[in-house]
């Protein structure tokens, strides 16, 4: 293995630069290594994962908002400023500032739905992928 390191390097290098040069030009990452989440941010070795998710009213229903990106933000952008903000309002730290704050992101998110709740969701990342999979939730505040 040792000696297909160098060469793993420079294949790991071209494709972080492939993946800058792509982002920048308005597209999607294609190499996961380019921005180190799966260095920063491992949750496979947890037992226990907290995600804020936020859900719209639509006609008596629930509809989970994905973390798409749009224009503005990206997908990692959505996930931290919704976590950011999730953790500060479930600790009720100047929770009606904060709960103004995330309605304006969302408004520049997704801007037709108005009807919305804050939900906390907690899983074993261990169990992704197994049919007895379960997603714990817990609502945080309506917004």
């Amino acid at each position: 293995m040792q000696k297909y390191t160098k060469h793993l390097f420079i294949f790991s290098f071209l494709l972080s630069l492939a993946s800058l040069y792509i982002i920048e030009k308005g597209g999607k990452e294609i190499y996961p290594f380019f921005s180190w989440k799966l260095f920063t941010s491992p949750s496979g070795n947890e037992n226990q994962e907290q995600q804020y998710k936020i859900y719209a009213v639509v006609a008596n229903d629930t509809l989970r908002l994905s973390c798409k990106s749009n224009g503005i933000y990206d997908e990692n952008n959505v996930g931290l400023i919704v976590g950011f903000y999730g953790k500060r309002i479930e600790k009720n730290f100047q929770k009606r500032d904060d709960v103004r704050k995330i309605r304006i992101f969302i408004k520049s998110w997704h801007p037709e739905y108005h009807h919305l709740l804050l939900y906390k969701e907690i899983y074993n990342p261990r169990d992704l992928g197994k049919s007895s999979f379960t997603v714990t939730k817990k609502l945080i505040s309506r917004l």
